[in-house]
């Protein structure tokens, strides 16, 4: 996944970004399923690719007024 898009976003909707994506973070690691080889691969690439995704978007450029991620 190397494509890189940039859009500007306001910070109360990059705030609400963040947060939407520690809920799912929270709600995959919460998540009770019998732990196959399979399920934990699965998981384990999930929360990685949030995890990046949330370094990408807290150390993007920030103007003033928007985003830029």
């Amino acid at each position: 996944m190397t494509d890189i898009a940039t859009i500007n976003i306001t910070e109360k909707q990059l705030d609400l970004l963040l947060s939407g994506l520690r809920y799912v973070s929270s709600a995959e690691k919460l998540r009770v399923e019998e732990p196959t080889p399979e399920y934990v691969r699965s998981r384990t690439e999930k929360l990685k690719e949030i995890s990046i995704l949330k370094e990408t978007l807290n150390s993007s450029p920030r103007k003033q007024s928007a985003a830029q991620i």
